[in-house]
C-alpha cells in the first residue's frame, strides 16, 4: 500500500500550494537501487507510485526533480511517473557515470510547460580537482572507466521568466572520504567561476550531525568561503535510514538525528526567496526493501523579487 504524506511533519507545515505565479519547486530523492547479485532493496514500481502521489499532491509538487541511485532500467518507469503525477510532458537527462556496474545513475527531469534543457554536463574533475576517479585494475572488466557518480550539470530556461540558471545532481562519494572531499572542493571552484544562478540538490554525504551543527571535512570544503549558501531545513529532520543489519539492531537507525540531503543555491540564486524541506511520509522509516532508505527533500523558490 502507498504510504500516505504528511502535510505536517516534524513541526514543518508544507506550502500547500504555490503562492506566487513566478515560484516553482525542486525535489530531490534518493531512490535506493538495487546492486547486481545483491538482494533486492527497493523497488521501482513502489518507488515510482510515490512519485506519482507526490507530484499529486500540492504541498509536495515540483517542476525538476533530481532522483540519484537510479538503475537504467528504471529510468524510463521514473520518467513516466513524473509526467503521470504532473499531468504534463516531461524532459530528462541522466549520467553517464555510476558506480556498481552502471547502476546508480543521476536523473534530471523538468515539467516542459515551465522549463527547457539547454545544456548538459558532467563534472569529471574541474580546475585540476577530481570529481571522479578510475578504475586502475588492470584485471578488472571496467579498468580505465570512470567509477563514482560525477555531478550532473544541466543549465535550464525558464520559459515563463525568461531567464537561465544551472542545477547539479549529486550523489557524493560515501566510502571514499577524500574523494567526497574533493568533489566539494570542484563544485565550490565551479560555481565561483561561473556567475550565473545555480542550484545543486542531492545525496552530498555530508554527515551533518544536528547535535553539532557540524559536517565532515566535504561539506566544509562545499561551503568554505559563501560561495554556496546551503537553504538549511527548519526544523532540521533525518533524511537517511541507516540501519546496522549485520550487528542485528534491527529497527535501530546507526545515525540518528543527521542529514546527508542537502539543497545548495550560488550567485545570483542565493538573491531569491528558498526555503527547503524534508518530506516526511507516514511510516517511511524504517524502509523495508521495497521502499528507499532517503527521504525527498523539496526546496521552493521565487526567483522574481
Amino acid at each position: 500500500m502507498l504510504r500516505s504524506l504528511l502535510c505536517l511533519a516534524a513541526g514543518v507545515v508544507l506550502a500547500a500550494a504555490h503562492t506566487s505565479a513566478d515560484e516553482f519547486r525542486v525535489l530531490a530523492w534518493n531512490v535506493e537501487s538495487n546492486r547486481p547479485g545483491q538482494p533486492p532493496v527497493s523497488d521501482a514500481d513502489v518507488i515510482a507510485d510515490q512519485l506519482v502521489a507526490l507530484m499529486r499532491d500540492p504541498a509536495t509538487r515540483a517542476e525538476i526533480v533530481a532522483l540519484s541511485e537510479v538503475e537504467p532500467k528504471t529510468v524510463a518507469r521514473y520518467r513516466q511517473a513524473f509526467a503521470d503525477g504532473l499531468g504534463a510532458e516531461v524532459d530528462f537527462v541522466t549520467s553517464a557515470s555510476g558506480g556498481y556496474a552502471d547502476a546508480d545513475s543521476l536523473m534530471l527531469a523538468v515539467d516542459t510547460r515551465r522549463f527547457r534543457i539547454d545544456d548538459v554536463m558532467e563534472l569529471h574533475r574541474y580546475a585540476g580537482i577530481r570529481a571522479n576517479f578510475t578504475v586502475d585494475d588492470p584485471s578488472s572488466s571496467e579498468f580505465g572507466a570512470v567509477r563514482a557518480r560525477s555531478p550532473l550539470i544541466a543549465k535550464l530556461h525558464d520559459l515563463l521568466t525568461e531567464t537561465s540558471f544551472w542545477v547539479i545532481v549529486n550523489h557524493l562519494a560515501r566510502g571514499e572520504e577524500d574523494l567526497r572531499t574533493d568533489q566539494g572542493r570542484a563544485l565550490r571552484r565551479w560555481a565561483a567561476d561561473h556567475g550565473e544562478p545555480m542550484i545543486a540538490a542531492g545525496d552530498f554525504n555530508f554527515d551533518y550531525v544536528f547535535a553539532t551543527s557540524t559536517g565532515n571535512a566535504a561539506f566544509d570544503a562545499m561551503v568554505e568561503g559563501g560561495v554556496w549558501q546551503w537553504l538549511k531545513p527548519d526544523p532540521l529532520v533525518d533524511s537517511n535510514w541507516s540501519e546496522d543489519r549485520k550487528s542485528g539492531r534491527r529497527g535501530v537507525d546507526s545515525y540518528p538525528g543527521s542529514i546527508l540531503d542537502f539543497v545548495f543555491v550560488a550567485n545570483e540564486a542565493k538573491n531569491w526567496q528558498g526555503t527547503s524541506d524534508v518530506i516526511v511520509r507516514s511510516d517511511d522509516f524504517p524502509d523495508d526493501d521495497r521502499t528507499s532508505d532517503h527521504r525527498p527533500i523539496i526546496a521552493t523558490f521565487d526567483p522574481v523579487p
